[in-house]
């Protein structure tokens, strides 16, 4: 007797140590899930990534250029006037911005205009703490005022909460920098 509620016990508890191992997914695998994502968007929208801007700076309809710190970046309007960010550090940059999700039926965040958020959003360039790491980046290439710019942005170079818990939507962002 002692025997068979050993038994059942153990049964009891091998079956409470498999089924509270969660089927959570890891880490590295969130990541491989969002690779994957950012690759099957690029595919589905037949873009083209190139290893260096071009020359003139000027990009086809469906070109991007990919960094080493892995922002994939288009510059559609180079705006108007001197570069409004000197790149030094510590410029109050204003950008309005549409985020869009990679899914085939893309979740839509837009602060584009006063009408979308009335108050724009602000940060400090070169200042990690403030913006995204992917709008640092894409502020150091656009520079002038209202120039505009297309990029697709992995979790560890987005904004701090993306950072944090990589959630394998990667995001594509149209953004323009404001004087």
């Amino acid at each position: 007797m002692k025997r068979i509620v050993y038994l059942i016990s153990l049964t009891f508890l091998v079956t409470i140590f498999i089924s509270s191992c969660s089927s959570t997914p890891t880490y590295a695998e969130l990541l491989q899930s969002e690779k994957d994502l950012i690759a099957d968007y690029i595919k589905r929208n037949d873009l083209k990534i190139l290893s260096e801007f071009p020359n003139d700076s000027i990009f086809a309809e469906n070109e991007y250029v990919l960094t080493k710190s892995g922002l994939y970046f288009q510059l559609v309007k180079k705006g108007f006037g001197p570069d409004s960010l000197n790149l030094e550090l510590y410029n109050k940059v204003v950008p309005r911005y549409k985020q869009y999700t990679l899914n085939e039926v893309s979740d839509t965040l837009s602060n584009w205009s006063t009408i979308d958020y009335p108050y724009p959003s602000t940060f400090i360039y070169g200042n990690s703490a403030t913006g995204c790491t992917a709008f640092h980046e894409a502020a150091l290439y656009m520079k002038k005022s209202e120039s505009e710019a297309r990029i697709i942005v992995s979790s560890k170079i987005g904004f701090n909460e993306y950072m944090l818990s990589v959630t394998p939507l990667g995001y594509y962002f149209k953004i323009q920098i404001q004087k």
